[in-house]
């Protein structure tokens, strides 16, 4: 417990002691002591958003996935052919020499 308060009495004399030097040490300062608290809301707001919109996609995708199956299924891919090579040779011209 001792550490602690020493290590909280040593930060006060640190702030005070930059502040009397000047209001760009105090800037700074305080630029740099509020960085961590930034970013430890910034990680929970992110945590807690991909948390919540896991939820609610997780419940939706299981039936976007399912009329995938489905379309799928009853629709072929008209765009790939079982024999590419020979209606590649049927749409070339014959060339005369």
């Amino acid at each position: 417990m001792d550490h602690f308060s020493t290590f909280f009495k040593s930060l006060g004399h640190l702030v005070v002691t930059k502040h009397e030097e000047g209001l760009y040490n105090t800037v700074c300062l305080g630029v740099l002591l509020a960085l961590p608290a930034v970013l430890l809301v910034l990680t929970l707001i992110i945590c807690c958003h991909c948390c919540c919109c896991r939820q609610k996609k997780s419940g939706s995708a299981n039936i976007q996935s399912e009329k995938k199956r489905k379309k799928k299924n009853a629709e072929e891919d008209l765009w790939i052919s079982a024999s590419p090579k020979s209606m590649m040779l049927e749409k070339m011209p014959s060339l005369s020499v």
